[in-house]
């Protein structure tokens, strides 16, 4: 999603193995992601804290149904926003039948469950885990960074005026030092300058949206962490 964006107008290129958004000149900390209406601080893996970047994404884009992007104008009820608001919708999970389907990706695998849970309720969630650290120890690469990453949303409809929406969204990430690769001068300043850590963040909230004849209300409750 973020290198999407990057191609639009107003939004600045970043190097290649970063998702940072600079949008009009801002600070990457100045922009505000929102998922069903539900604010999530970091989109991405392997974050920068005060910063809204990482090298690799944390939505599964299989799951994006909708994307509305401003980079002024804001609508009243995304707030605190100085550079810009990124506004995700994720689908709703199939009403026909349940389903489950397995991807193997460039970097990592990933599982999906996708359908009802009774006849007013569906669920949509994946779960996704990297095998990058098998594939740097290959290359003698003196960093290997493993990331996890889990999302779903539960959505129940008891009639056409009422709707609930459960979503959650956390990842789990871990980059250690292969100090078997130590050969070259390159690596042994990696070694040296390349701090370990272990990263987890979460997101998790709900919403009651009610629709009236003329108007519709949103009621938000959600929590987010990061360590």
């Amino acid at each position: 999603i973020s290198k999407v964006l990057q191609s639009l107008p107003g939004v600045a290129s970043v190097p290649s193995f970063r998702n940072d958004l600079i949008v009009r000149g801002g600070s990457p900390n100045e922009n505000r992601f929102f998922l069903d209406g539900i604010e999530v601080p970091n989109i991405n893996h392997f974050a920068t804290q005060g910063a809204s970047g990482g090298p690799v994404g944390l939505l599964n884009v299989d799951f994006i149904n909708e994307v509305d992007f401003y980079s002024g104008a804001f609508p009243a009820n995304r707030g605190n926003a100085l550079s810009s608001v990124l506004d995700l919708k994720f689908k709703d999970g199939r009403t026909d039948k349940a389903g489950l389907n397995f991807t193997l990706g460039a970097t990592d695998l990933a599982s999906t469950f996708d359908g009802p849970i009774s006849k007013n309720s569906t669920l949509i969630a994946s779960y996704r885990r990297s095998y990058l650290q098998f594939l740097f120890a290959a290359l003698e690469l003196p960093f290997l960074p493993t990331y996890n990453d889990f999302q779903f949303k539960y959505k129940i409809k008891p009639d056409n005026k009422q709707e609930f929406t459960f979503l959650g969204l956390g990842a789990y990430d871990v980059f250690v030092l292969n100090k078997k690769a130590n050969k070259t001068e390159e690596q042994q300043y990696l070694l040296g300058n390349l701090p370990e850590n272990n990263q987890w963040t979460y997101t998790i909230g709900g919403s009651y949206k009610r629709y009236s004849e003329n108007s519709y209300i949103t009621v938000v409750l959600s929590r987010n962490h990061l360590n």
